[in-house]
């Protein structure tokens, strides 16, 4: 029995896994920002935001020794969110000048509270409507929007009035709103505010990965061998169905089994090159300055009066907005009868394997019928982090009960979703039981094999 599969779940139990045999060639690679950053990539948003960060301090700087000095503040023009100039010499001027969004204090103020970054939670956070209790009435629908409508109503603007330091998100998104959007105080309005902020702050990370892309000399290369060690892992009788002819610049073997479903912002492979595995960006491209944030519609309040706006937040709805291609499916159905034609493995690489993407998951486990089908999911954990650090053995051992935890909720999550409850119960030891549920280290180690 292979090693590979053997699984030990994180309470000791052990799970011996058999080799079956797959049906068909056809398997879907899913990547995540883990996948990037293995390949060298400084695409994370704690690497982004230090540089947003910097920018804010340095203003801090200027208007202290300003304020030290006795020095009037200059007067800076800027171009608002109708294409018109205007000036002024407040601090919104200047951190609007600085190319600043009201994400950049809502984003360093939410990472104060979790440690991490995470723009999904923030945007949820901020647009959606909960159940609260307020004025003492019960399950009143409130967000942040109303919270800041009602601070808006009660200021008594002069020429003094948010032109301090510290800034906090929600003195930001006032004074843009007051200055630049000519706000006229009601949620619906806002809610658009802060998609446009939303879009602005898309286009200045796009334009933080293009330069890293430009920086990084290897990113193709080892985003290349990547995409082959996973594609050949787990193959029968260990015959690649994936090489790279570098002197020819094209992809050999069958890479049109092969599907790629990326989560982020930067294209897997080099674009020259001829026969790459099909991919999408489904999140959009840097390189075409169209990526998005969003959160996933399925949690939002459905029954509020300002559901249509809200709505505009959802990654389902800007991907309709955004979506001018044609794309092709990413899998193939199970159907009895048809076994050879169904998606044979879906690997994962790289993802947290969070809620905000859980529809994606969800429409892909339901197209090839999780439960009754032969589809195999792979999932790779990273002990080897490029980090410039060698992690330790009980860090390697974290990592993988990690996954392991990521994977149970994964799994138990989707099962919910199920009509039949029994089954739903059950997919997670059906799955393991029949071999089609692999937990492994990830391979990255280059293979001489793999290239022509």
């Amino acid at each position: 029995m292979n090693s590979d599969y053997i699984i030990t779940l994180p309470k000791g139990v052990e799970a011996k896994i058999k080799e079956i045999t797959l049906s068909s060639d056809n398997q879907l690679l899913i990547l995540g920002n883990g996948f990037d950053l293995q390949c060298g990539l400084k695409s994370s948003f704690d690497d982004f935001m230090k540089i947003r960060n910097t920018i804010y301090k340095k203003i801090n700087q200027s208007i202290n020794y300003r304020l030290r000095n006795s020095k009037s503040f200059p007067v800076i023009t800027i171009t608002n969110p109708f294409g018109k100039k205007q000036c002024g010499k407040t601090l919104p001027y200047m951190l609007w000048d600085q190319g600043l969004t009201v994400w950049d204090f809502i984003l360093d103020e939410d990472k104060k509270r979790r440690k991490w970054f995470n723009i999904e939670s923030c945007i949820k956070r901020w647009v959606n409507y909960r159940p609260t209790k307020y004025k003492g009435r019960e399950n009143c629908y409130k967000s942040n929007v109303d919270w800041i409508c009602e601070r808006y109503s009660r200021i008594n603007w002069n020429s003094e009035t948010y032109s301090h330091l510290p800034v906090d998100a929600e003195s930001c998104i006032i004074s843009y709103a007051h200055f630049f959007y000519k706000w006229n105080g009601k949620p619906q309005t806002l809610l658009n505010l802060l998609l446009d902020q939303l879009h602005r702050f898309e286009h200045v990370f796009a334009v933080y990965l293009k330069e890293q892309l430009k920086k990084s000399h290897t990113y193709k290369h080892d985003s290349t061998n990547l995409i082959l060690n996973i594609a050949n892992d787990e193959i029968p009788h260990r015959i690649p169905v994936l090489k790279a002819d570098t002197a020819k610049s094209e992809f050999l073997g069958k890479p049109n089994t092969i599907n790629i479903l990326d989560f982020n912002f930067t294209y897997p492979m080099i674009e020259s090159w001829k026969k790459r595995p099909y991919c999408i960006n489904i999140h959009g491209q840097a390189d075409e300055n169209n990526i998005i944030f969003g959160v996933d519609g399925l949690k939002l309040t459905r029954d509020h009066e300002d559901y249509k706006s809200m709505v505009q937040f959802t990654k389902t709805y800007r991907l309709m907005a955004l979506s001018g291609k044609h794309h092709r499916s990413l899998v193939y159905p199970h159907r009895a009868g048809s076994p050879n034609k169904a998606t044979s493995m879906i690997k994962f690489f790289g993802h947290s394997l969070d809620f905000a993407d859980y529809s994606y998951f969800q429409a892909i486990f339901d197209e090839v019928d999780l439960y009754e089908s032969d589809t195999r999911l792979i999932f790779y954990y990273n002990g080897k982090r490029r980090n410039g650090e060698k992690g330790n053995k009980g860090e390697k051992r974290g990592v993988k009960e990690e996954m392991f935890r990521e994977v149970n909720h994964l799994i138990a999550g989707y099962g919910e979703s199920l009509d039949n409850k029994d089954h739903g119960r059950n997919l997670l030891h059906k799955l393991l039981l029949e071999g089609r549920l692999t937990i492994k280290q990830a391979p990255l180690a280059y293979n001489p094999a793999y290239y022509q």
